[in-house]
């Protein structure tokens, strides 16, 4: 739900929206008794539905207040109300990177302030299991006092559980800064997958640019995935090999490539800076308005999607890759460069995108498969008596409450509507002058045209929950009782009719006439008499 500027919320009262995300929004409000300012995080109305996201929102506040680190931001409480969890935590007042870098790059000295402290609470995390997932400058907070703080643990996961509650086909982070083992869906993860996300924000600050950006997220997945690190030196000369060497080992495509933990990184970039002697960034690349990049940390959190192909090159309007130095690789076989002439066509790279599309719909069709077959084994669930009748009990309820409802919005706009038109005849001033009323004003009642429509609708909802509820239910059941036992008698007669008769049997009497056996004797001399021995 929104709030607004002075709604309470529990004990704290709303003063101002601080952001939105893709699951919540963040206020800032006020604890009267403690006289201190709180951040409120509320998720989004639409998940308040979905238990997967109302336990993930809960699990979210038991892992972040285990974390107790000077720049990791403390929670303070969780609770509910009227059925909306909130979770607070500190509020810190100043800004986020985000709109440090809006304004400008940042000098080798800041960078190095503020993403060694954030590389060493990232570590701390790790160290206590717990996986961020969504590291970007928008969830680097930087206080009045210059002090960095890492927030949002919105996406972070217990790296040491085995099962899940959330989907492994997920996907979840920002395109820019995504993991390629996270933008592929992948179960397990480790601290790698952020050393990732921490690389392509040092990769930022120092080459002023993000690596992968482009018009849609599915061609940055992409990107991530497939497309080779363009090296920060063919972005930027003056870059020294040694920095670049940090970086390309941070945003390797393989994590056992990477950095263990964000300290290593931070040490190695701390290093390379003393080694090749750099004391100040050297001046950014001018972009032409086509390669400018953009700002996109805040771009909505991806989930159940998988990433595309990149657009054709050489089309307008499309991203395309910059060709880029990467570490050596072995020798590979010419290519023929791509073009729109279908005789030069890279027919092996297209059918590399097909076996890959079909890969990524046979994914889609599991997962389809697996939420049906969630949906049948829920219904084919047990149902207590008990369960049964209160579904029932309700139901009923809610169909007296629909049928009074339209009963009471019926009988009112009749009143309205006939209102209306006796006041435009003049009726009630005639009646009240004590008049006769003239038969010409009669004109013609237009509100019988929807008394009597509409009163169909409404005899028919009457009639509906009285054969449903009412007498009718009644007299329906016992009908139903009757045509059984009458059906019941049917089949019993015509089972003694069909039934196949004894033979009919007869005897001479001394009279010499022929007379029916009965059914006893006959039964008597039909069972074989022992005759008497001889001696």
């Amino acid at each position: 739900m929104a709030l607004v500027e002075g709604q309470m919320l529990g004990p704290y009262k709303i003063v101002g929206q601080l952001g939105q995300g893709g699951m919540a929004t963040v206020y800032k409000a006020h604890h009267a008794r403690l006289d201190r300012y709180v951040a409120v995080k509320v998720m989004h109305q639409a998940f308040l539905q979905d238990p997967n996201f109302h336990s993930r929102f809960e699990r979210e506040a038991q892992i972040v207040a285990r974390l107790e680190h000077p720049h990791i931001v403390p929670v303070y409480d969780y609770a509910e109300t009227e059925g909306q969890p909130y979770l607070v935590m500190k509020y810190v007042e100043g800004r986020t990177l985000k709109g440090l870098l809006a304004e400008g790059r940042l000098s080798l000295d800041r960078i190095v302030q503020i993403m060694t402290p954030i590389a060493d609470a990232l570590t701390y995390a790790h160290q206590h299991g717990v996986l961020h997932r969504d590291i970007k400058p928008s969830n680097i907070v930087i206080d009045a006092a210059g002090t960095p703080y890492l927030t949002d643990f919105g996406l972070a996961r217990i790296a040491q559980s085995g099962e899940s509650t959330m989907s492994h086909d997920m996907i979840l982070g920002t395109p820019q800064y995504i993991s390629p083992e996270q933008a592929r869906g992948e179960r397990d993860l480790d601290a790698r997958t952020d050393v990732y996300s921490f690389g392509v924000i040092l990769y930022e600050l120092v080459v002023g640019r993000v690596p992968f950006n482009a018009d849609t997220p599915y061609a940055i997945v992409h990107d991530h995935i497939y497309s080779p690190l363009p090296a920060p030196s063919s972005l930027n000369p003056d870059i020294p090999p040694a920095v670049e060497r940090v970086l390309v080992k941070a945003l390797a495509k393989t994590p056992a490539e990477r950095y263990a933990t964000p300290n290593d990184l931070m040490q190695d970039f701390r290093q390379a800076l003393n080694e090749s002697g750099l004391r100040a960034l050297p001046s950014a690349h001018v972009w032409t308005q086509d390669e400018a990049p953009r700002l996109m940390d805040d771009a909505p959190t991806i989930t159940d999607q998988q990433p595309r192909p990149a657009e054709t090159p050489g089309k307008p309007g499309r991203y395309v890759s910059i060709p880029a130095p990467v570490p050596p690789r072995p020798p590979q076989p010419p290519q023929v460069e791509a073009r729109w002439d279908m005789g030069n066509v890279k027919w092996d790279e297209v059918g590399r995108k097909i076996e890959d599309s079909v890969k990524r719909g046979s994914g889609v069709v599991a997962e389809i498969a697996r939420s049906i077959q969630e949906a049948v084994d829920e219904n084919r669930k047990p149902v207590s008596d008990e369960e049964r009748i209160r579904r029932r009990i309700q139901k009923r309820y809610e169909e007296r409450t629909g049928l009074i409802i339209h009963l009471t919005i019926y009988i009112v706009m009749q009143l309205v509507f006939w209102g209306m038109w006796a006041n435009s005849q003049d009726l009630f001033a005639t009646l009240l002058a004590g008049n006769p009323v003239p038969f010409a004003m009669l004109d013609f009642p237009w509100p019988a045209i929807v008394t009597f429509f509409w009163g169909i609708g409404v005899f028919a909802n009457i009639m509906d929950y009285y054969n449903k509820y009412g007498a009718g239910a009644e007299k329906r059941e016992r009908l139903i009782q009757e045509e059984l036992e009458r059906e019941r008698q049917r089949k019993l007669e015509a089972y003694y009719d069909e039934k196949p008769k004894r033979d009919r049997r007869v005897r001479l009497t001394e009279d010499g006439e022929l007379e029916d056996v009965p059914e006893d004797d006959y039964a008597d001399t039909s069972k074989p008499k022992r005759g008497r021995r001889g001696r």
